[in-house]
């Protein structure tokens, strides 16, 4: 009998992995992320399901279990293959939210969940819903499609095993070294989350609220951003006015903090480019910015701007990215408990992503126009809030997550409101 596949997890990964280890431990569903679509119109959920058999049948990765110490790894399970379905539900309000805090069984081998149903006015939505550490926003978006879409290629299915570094293993240590030094210089004014306060027995439920705007207001953005970042600046751009709010947000909770860390994310994934579907396309530039760099957006986009530079110019990329391969090595509480220490019990003072535009094959799904989109991700207890941005049928939206313990609902509202104002005018 056929032994089935291994496929090794990379750093990110792993890293993503390690998440999913923090926020189980606080009571809370894991590192899974949601795409929720709402379509104009209802959708065959039968050959949905069938549709997502086959792909399950072609990339039996979506189907596993990890397994493996040193070199961890996922494993297909055939039996999980079978209970690949697309769960139906009676409309209620708040659904997609309540369907996000329901973990997946990743122990039994479920790392995606299709869930489906209708409003009162006929509209049909489809939450997706997948862990982290098999793939980033890009990839499931790229699956996404691939369901929506019959006459689409298939990519190719992963490899097995991980390409191997060019670099020697004292190279590798030494590269990765610049990163953990790094992360010694931000200990000298080491940042304090909004969730690090937290009482170690008060457990919160996710939420998220997603603000859209005109076509008008992002164009608006759009400008603020060319004059302030440049022509490639916008995710800069978007990140100083998170870190800008954020830091007011501090204030007014009376949170200071000596400094705020940002990790920046960065995405390797060949422009456009559907492979490799799964695994983490993505490594983090780590930025520490000082409450006195924050008393502008041109003070920070210009803080921000000098550090990505420097960082690059010190391939803290590649440092990190080596980095990360090497921990893979480690338990997953040692791992955690090693990158909690580092930055003094933080991860960072805010989980921020931008995937820019939307891929365009998803304004429609199984020939229903995509009436709306949205990406949600799961922060960690600490910092307990986070911002993502993304581009659909032309126009920004942004989804602000935090946990129910960390913030309140109007708190949340004013600091949404708060980033969504300082964006139209800086």
């Amino acid at each position: 009998m056929k032994r089935p596949a291994k496929f090794q997890l990379n750093g990110i990964d792993y890293l993503m992995l390690g998440f999913d280890h923090e926020l189980r431990r606080a009571g809370l569903a894991g590192n899974q992320c949601q795409i929720l679509l709402e379509l104009e119109s209802p959708i065959d959920a039968g050959l949905l399901e069938q549709r997502l058999r086959h792909l399950g049948e072609r990339y039996p990765l979506i189907a596993s279990r990890r397994t493996g110490g040193f070199h961890p790894s996922w494993i297909s399970d055939p039996s999980a293959l079978c209970r690949l379905q697309v769960r139906r539900h009676p409309f209620e309000p708040d659904l997609a939210e309540r369907l996000f805090n329901e973990p997946l069984h990743t122990r039994q081998g479920e790392l995606i969940r299709l869930d489906l149903w209708e409003d009162p006015a006929g509209h049909a939505s489809l939450s997706f819903t997948w862990a982290h550490a098999l793939m980033d926003a890009p990839g499931a978006e790229w699956f996404l499609a691939l369901l929506g879409h019959e006459d689409l290629p298939l990519p190719a299915a992963p490899e097995p095993v991980l390409p191997r570094s060019p670099l020697s293993l004292p190279q590798r240590f030494r590269t990765a070294r610049k990163n953990l030094v790094q992360i010694d210089e931000f200990c000298q004014a080491a940042p304090r989350s909004l969730g690090t306060r937290l009482p170690a027995a008060r457990r919160g439920r996710m939420r998220y609220r997603v603000e859209e705007f005109s076509a008008e207001e992002t164009s608006r953005v759009s400008e603020h951003a060319m004059r302030l970042c440049g022509a490639l600046g916008e995710a800069r751009y978007h990140a100083a006015v998170a870190l800008v709010e954020l830091h007011r947000l501090h204030g007014q909770l009376g949170r200071d903090t000596p400094s705020y860390v940002l990790p920046i994310p960065v995405g390797l994934r060949p422009k456009g480019s559907a492979e490799p579907l799964f695994r983490n396309q993505v490594t983090m530039l780590m930025t520490q910015i000082m409450p006195e760099h924050l008393r502008s957006v041109p003070d920070t986009v210009t803080r921000l701007r000098s550090q990505i530079e420097q960082g690059l110019r010190d391939a803290l990329v590649e440092s990190g990215q080596v980095a990360g391969d090497l921990f893979r090595c480690l338990p997953l509480p040692i791992y955690m408990a090693i990158l909690k220490r580092g930055l003094r019990g933080e991860i960072c003072s805010l989980f921020y992503g931008d995937t820019a535009a939307v891929n365009p094959l998803l304004t429609r799904f199984m020939g229903s126009p995509v009436r709306h989109f949205t990406h949600a991700a799961a922060v960690t207890p600490s910092p307990g809030i986070g911002v993502i941005f993304y581009t659909f049928g032309g126009r920004l939206r942004m989804t602000v997550l935090h946990l129910s313990n960390v913030l309140s609902e109007e708190q949340a509202a004013g600091f949404a409101a708060a980033i969504k104002a300082r964006l139209l005018a800086p």
